[in-house]
């Protein structure tokens, strides 16, 4: 929540009669040397009474600076989150900087006056832009200093052979910058930027123009995007005062996160690990982040091939996996068991079940929603799903994708989600029987007739939809034409995202229309720990802004022990799972 800035009251010191001089009667009319004495004396008082007033009062604003549209130096925070306004407290404008005040405008050295704070956009101006340092979407990169992005501009650059930034804003980034941007920086529109990009180099953008289609860097340690995002604009870095007729408006409070989990089960590998070898509850999200030492043939599971397991060592950050679900907006899984009254528990094979008692793990995590759209969650039979509705709603885990008969299976959530609503619509299309039909319990069918109308309905109750399909081949990659036609559907329906799993490992991206297609973000919460490939997932850290996807951070992990997630560093050993989804999507994904 927001808190409203505390300015305190500056009382000016004004001259007090002498008490003294009320008690005295009245005197004869004055001679010429005391009126002369009079008067200096006035004088004196005057002038005390205006330097006591001068010291105590607000400071005097010295003159304007030559208009530089700058505002490169964070403001005071004026919220305390990423809900907060952006909106300036009435109160605080002599201390937060009116547009008749002086400038942030940096000195000749290029760093801004740290006395300085930005304000509200000058006069002519609707809203302070923030300005964003953008490669293309399969780039890794850890940000830029002030001092990096500074030589970037100037064409010192070691790490950038080629810099783009927007015509509009070239002079506007010199000026906040307090810089010379070189020739060989190339000049472009926004959509020119993004198209480039993919072949390499920096871009800088409005935060308005970015995209899902770039990768936005941090700059100076801060975040715009993400779960650990700035709460406001002009807490961002570098921002330049922008007409709404130069483009789109950008308001940091209208941002919003999702983190979104793949296949999770209570069952097998998570229960031997939390009730068996007496780990507990909280081990799942225990992890921290990992490294890979080595790799070994093969698992003990080769009914499909021979695969690699990997060897690895943690590295510490523990429970940096529990914080990105904890700290989403909206945070949700897949549930890939039923929860049923006579649960049992299963060291090998199908089916599954979990005991209810263990939905305690993901309550602790901050859960918000999980979907149960998926091949197992028929295989207790209606009990099993009466069973499981029933036992989420008394954890308080929001959820939909199965219900007694078609018409409950067909019911999506409609989420609260910071600064915006999220609706998230499941569905299945693997093992037909497992589908609700009329009078018959089950789990909603990506094939169903009625997901095409659910989809648009929820393009107006919701300022982002998400599709969450069970769906595609076990065990590949690639992805099927089919699943490819139905995400096609779904976006023209008003899908803002389609988040899938059920391959059992990463599959392959597409865009289309400019919005992102993940076909399979792998397994989550799981057991199958012989292979590499099925160990391996991706937890997308999904950044929304006014009803559209804006940005995505994949987050590559390992899961050990049967259950539990480690963050691998996509510039480094996550890599290779980047590597794999980006192997299957060439041609459809800007690369």
């Amino acid at each position: 929540m927001s808190r409203d800035p505390r300015v305190p009251v500056r009382r000016q010191a004004v001259p007090r009669r002498d008490p003294r001089l009320a008690a005295q009667g009245p005197r004869r009319g004055p001679g010429v040397s005391q009126i002369l004495v009079t008067i200096l004396f006035a004088l004196f008082l005057i002038g005390t009474a205006g330097f006591v007033a001068a010291a105590l009062g607000p400071e005097a604003s010295p003159s304007p600076r030559p208009s530089a549209p700058v505002a490169s130096v964070p403001a005071p925070p004026t919220t305390s989150g990423p809900g907060a306004s952006d909106a300036p407290d009435p109160s605080a404008t002599a201390d937060a900087g009116a547009s008749s005040g002086p400038s942030a405008s940096p000195g000749p050295s290029g760093t801004p006056d740290p006395a300085a704070t930005p304000g509200p956009p000058p006069s002519g101006a609707d809203v302070m832009m923030p300005i964003v340092p953008v490669v293309g979407f399969w780039q890794q990169d850890p940000g830029l200093s002030r001092g990096e992005l500074v030589a970037a501009l100037e064409g010192r650059s070691e790490r950038y052979d080629r810099v783009l930034v927007p015509a509009a804003d070239r002079d506007g980034i010199a000026a906040a910058l307090g810089i010379a941007v070189a020739a060989s920086v190339e000049t472009a529109e926004p959509d020119a930027i993004r198209r480039e990009l993919k072949d390499g180099g920096l871009g800088l953008l409005r935060a308005a123009d970015v995209t899902p289609l770039v990768n936005a860097l941090p700059l100076e340690g801060k975040r715009l995007f993400g779960n650990d995002r700035v709460a406001t604009n002009l807490d961002w870095p570098l921002v330049l005062p922008v007409n709404a007729a130069d483009g789109a408006g950008w308001d940091q409070a209208k941002t919003f996160t999702v983190v979104a989990g793949g296949d999770s089960i209570l069952d097998r590998g998570t229960y031997f690990h939390v009730v068996k070898k007496g780990k507990g509850l909280d081990y799942p999200f225990d992890g921290g982040t990992i490294e890979i030492t080595g790799r070994y043939c093969c698992g003990w599971y080769t009914g499909l091939g021979r695969y690699d397991v990997p060897r690895y060592r943690q590295t510490g950050n523990e429970g940096v996996v529990r914080r990105l679900m904890q700290e989403a907006d909206i945070s949700m899984i897949n549930l890939e068991n039923p929860v049923p009254d006579d649960w049992s528990f299963h060291l090998h094979g199908t089916p599954f079940s979990g005991k209810p008692a263990l939905l305690e793990i993901f309550t602790r995590v901050g859960l918000d929603w999980a979907g149960l759209a998926n091949n197992h969650m028929y295989d207790y039979g209606p009990d099993g799903i009466a069973d499981t509705l029933k036992h989420l709603d008394r954890f308080e885990i929001a959820h939909a994708g199965a219900g007694m008969d078609l018409d409950e299976a067909r019911e999506y959530s409609v989420l609260d989600a910071g600064g915006g609503r999220v609706a998230i619509l499941p569905c299945v299309t693997i093992t037909p029987i497992v589908w609700a039909r009329a009078g018959r319990a089950g789990a909603m069918p990506c094939q169903d007739r009625q997901l095409i109308p659910n989809i648009e309905r929820a393009a107006q109750e919701a300022d982002a939809v998400i599709v969450f399909p069970s769906w595609g081949p076990e065990y590949t990659s690639q992805p099927q034409d089919s699943q490819r036609q139905l995400a096609r559907a779904w976006v023209e329906a008003g899908a803002d995202v389609v988040v899938g799993f059920g391959h059992h490992m990463v599959a392959g991206m597409e865009e289309i229309d400019e919005k992102l297609v993940f076909y399979s973000i792998g397994n989550f919460v799981f057991d199958q720990n012989w292979a590499e490939i099925t160990m391996e997932g991706i937890l997308p850290e999904m950044t929304f802004h006014a009803g559209a996807m804006v940005q995505v951070e994949m987050n590559p992990f390992l899961t050990i022990d049967q259950t539990q997630p480690n963050l691998l560093d996509p510039a480094g050993d996550g890599e290779v799972v980047l590597r794999r989804i980006r192997s299957t999507s060439e041609g459809w994904l800007a690369d």
